[in-house]
């Protein structure tokens, strides 16, 4: 199915904002330009990257924000706890007005309450409604590329507070009081979630700030135990960023008017095509890019390789016929060619542009399925972004925050039910003909007849080549001066052939490839014969977030080993 989305333009800097509802009016005028200058460094160091706040409009420092993010010219969505017209229960006189104006100005989302829970009992004050709030900072730090932090720099035992929505951000860990899980302290994640920009304010009811820290200053803040604060942005983050950049620069490559083949299998409701309409969107727009960095990078693979080879038969025919000194230019020629297409590819960095592309799209195909079919990660405080890769490796950084902005809307408002999870099984795993499975199907078979074919023409060369040798060892004395030129030109020329074969096949990781298809073959095919072993759709949902996990860590794992090729290479699960 073709699809035409205007909904989406581009994949936006997502500032969320955390702070105290208290703040002391003295302060306001200084936090406002520390919020302001933090906006303004943001829009002139991304100028390709729109801001986009998500706030929940608490009475205080979201307020404030939201009302500056407005007059900057940034995009601003509302993420409410709740139903509305239960979190109006926390407005009154002035604030409740200013929550009508932001909310009827804005986008706004509201979460679900939790299946536990009753309207009645969210709506009193007390330990449910305040699992609302902490879900909503899960939810705001989780899908937040920068949290913006207006905090007095001290940690309290609030649930869904400041100083527990910062200690999420930073380390991922928060009480899930809600069925009693508890994340290992132990950090070992290496990857873009921590980045806080905290301006230090005081509070009415705490006075001020924690020792050391300033009312009205501000830094970055980062899970680093050495050195947590920055006055500059930390370079690690700012590549990140900078690669966000460059895919928004490169969607202008698509062009507006681009038919581009989503992702939805069957007829689905409105509102799934709703909550996954960014994700299909951006899935085509990588998809297509991945296949035109895929050939430019073809063709500079290509090109240095011929070259190199016509640059090889310039030299023998030069070295070995004697009529043929006009050989030199060619071999000069050829030579540059192979280098300017080798440089060419390095200098607008082809290779990786087409395996992160590539393994954007298909990070983009599991989130989409998980939202069909409902798939909840085991941690309730986690989603997709959060298992690609287990979240480390920075040099993935941007595909994660990518995804965490495609998840805004399926993550907080949709309720999938047994039509889109038998669409997402269906469309996804499929059978021996369709889907995934009958995708790997066919592309391993292929793969193993590519690696054949270089078999048989390395073969064919190096036999020829001995071939050639033997003729002229044995008939050397008698054979006259051109056909023994001819035959060690062969000599010379067809074990180049056979190298260069060799060197594309390695480039194209062909090897590789035929194990990479045969084992995904081998997981779908399983989960298929899982899936047909159940109707229970609990159990089906495991099956499809065990699959998921499986791809995506097969997908980055593929991306790092390619990396590693000095020149492009790699089909990379294309």
């Amino acid at each position: 199915m073709m699809i035409a989305n205007d909904s989406v333009e581009r994949v936006p800097l997502i500032v969320g904002v955390t702070g105290h509802r208290d703040l002391v009016a003295d302060e306001l005028g200084e936090i406002e330009v520390q919020v302001r200058a933090f906006f303004s460094d943001l829009q002139r160091r991304y100028p390709d990257l729109p801001v986009l706040l998500l706030t929940s409009l608490a009475s205080g420092a979201d307020t404030l924000v939201a009302e500056i993010a407005i007059d900057m010219g940034c995009d601003v969505t509302n993420v409410l706890p709740m139903p509305r017209q239960m979190y109006e229960q926390d407005f009154e006189g002035e604030q409740l007005e200013r929550f009508e104006s932001l909310c009827a100005a804005n986008r706004t989302l509201e979460l679900p309450l939790l299946d536990s829970e009753t309207t009645d009992v969210v709506a009193a004050q007390g330990a449910s409604r305040n699992l609302q709030y902490e879900r909503l900072g899960a939810f705001l730090a989780a899908h937040s590329h920068i949290l913006l932090a207006l905090w007095d720099g001290k940690f309290n035992q609030a649930i869904g507070g400041t100083g527990h929505v910062i200690d999420f951000h930073r380390r991922d860990v928060t009480a899930l009081a809600e069925d009693g899980q508890v994340r290992s302290q132990l950090d070992v994640a290496d990857d873009e979630s921590d980045l806080i920009y905290h301006v230090v304010c005081s509070r009415v009811s705490a006075g001020a700030p924690a020792e050391g820290l300033a009312a009205g200053t501000a830094c970055w803040l980062t899970r680093d135990d050495v050195e947590p604060r920055n006055a500059a942005l930390p370079q690690r983050y700012g590549q990140v960023f900078e690669h966000m950049s460059q895919f928004n620069r490169d969607l202008d490559l698509i062009g507006d008017s681009a038919a581009l083949y989503t992702l939805e299998p069957v007829q689905t409701t409105s509102a799934a095509e709703q909550a996954t309409s960014a994700i299909q969107w951006l899935y085509g727009r990588g998809d297509a890019l991945a296949s035109l960095y895929q050939k430019r990078m073809l063709w500079a693979l290509r090109a240095t390789l011929g070259a190199a080879l016509l640059a090889g038969m310039s030299f023998i025919m030069y070295a070995d016929f004697a009529d043929q000194p006009g050989m030199i230019w060619g071999y000069l020629v050829f030579v540059g060619v192979a280098i300017a297409s080798y440089l060419l590819a390095q200098r607008f960095d082809w290779q990786r542009r087409h395996l992160d592309y590539r393994v954007l799209a298909e990070g983009l195909r599991v989130q989409y399925y998980w939202t069909l079919a409902g798939v909840e990660m085991s941690n309730p405080s986690r989603y997709s972004h959060d298992s690609f890769f287990q979240g480390r490796d920075l040099q993935l950084g941007w595909i994660r925050n990518v995804m965490r902005f495609t998840g805004i809307q399926a993550d907080s408002v949709f309720m999938p039910g047994e039509l889109e999870l038998t669409a997402a099984i269906e469309g996804w795993v499929g059978d021996e003909v369709s889907g995934q499975l009958g995708y790997y199907q066919v592309k391993a078979d292929e793969k193993v007849m590519h690696h054949h074919a270089t078999q048989r023409i390395t073969s064919a060369c190096l036999m020829l080549g001995v071939a050639a040798a033997a003729t002229l060892a044995v008939g050397g004395p008698v054979l006259d001066s051109l056909l023994s030129n001819w035959l060690v030109a062969l000599m010379g020329l067809l074990p180049v052939v056979a190298a260069v074969r060799q060197n594309y096949a390695h480039r194209l990781a062909e090897r590789e490839l035929v194990a990479q298809y045969a084992h995904m073959r081998e997981v779908f095919r399983s989960a298929h014969r899982l899936l047909q072993g159940t109707r229970e759709p609990a159990a089906q949902q495991v099956i499809l977030r065990d699959l998921g996990e499986a791809a995506l860590n097969e997908n980055a794992q593929w991306i790092l080993r390619q990396r590693e090729r000095p020149l492009p290479g790699g089909d990379a699960m294309s």
